[in-house]
C-alpha cells in the first residue's frame, strides 16, 4: 500500500429493526458506526457499496451519506 493511501472497509450491521453500517480504516484501526440507516437491508447494502467503491474515509462517511441522501431532495 502506498504511503498516505487509506483502506476503509464498510459492512452492514443488523440492529433491532433496522440496518446500520460499520466502517473500519484498516491502516489505523479507526472506526465509524452509522446507526438506524434503513429498515431495508438492500438499501444499507447499496450505501455500504458506495462507501467501499469510493474509498470514503471513516471521518467523512456520515457526511457523504447525508449529502448523497439529501441532495436529490434539494434539486
Amino acid at each position: 500500500m502506498n504511503d498516505g493511501e487509506i483502506n476503509p472497509k464498510y459492512e452492514v450491521v443488523p440492529e433491532a429493526d433496522t440496518f446500520g453500517i460499520f466502517g473500519r480504516e484498516e491502516t489505523t484501526g479507526e472506526t465509524v458506526v452509522i446507526k438506524q440507516l434503513s429498515k431495508e437491508r438492500k438499501t444499507a447494502d447499496y450505501l455500504a457499496k458506495i462507501l467501499n467503491k469510493n474509498k470514503v474515509s471513516v471521518h467523512h462517511a456520515k457526511d457523504v451519506l447525508r449529502d448523497f441522501l439529501i441532495e436529490p431532495v434539494l434539486k
